[in-house]
């Protein structure tokens, strides 16, 4: 069994996100957000529990990361 420290907030412990926390992290609409989680590229990385969509933090953080990289290049 594994025992957390309640003070320690790991990766692994930070609540999912939802489409708007996403939405509104990337500054754009839900329905954006929706479409790239399940079929548009870039692809969000995102789980699907029953209908809803969550999202964990870390890949939302990678994606940015990424997205930010390809505009770079992109630039030169």
């Amino acid at each position: 069994m594994c025992i957390l420290n309640p003070s320690t907030e790991t990766s692994d412990t930070r609540p999912l996100l939802t489409v708007t926390d996403v939405a509104e992290r990337l500054s754009v609409s839900p329905a954006w957000v929706r479409d790239h989680a399940t079929r548009k590229q870039p692809r969000i990385p995102a789980m699907k529990m029953g209908a809803l969509l969550r999202f964990h933090p870390d890949h939302i953080d990678q994606f940015i990361r990424n997205q930010a990289e390809l505009a770079a290049r992109r630039a030169r």
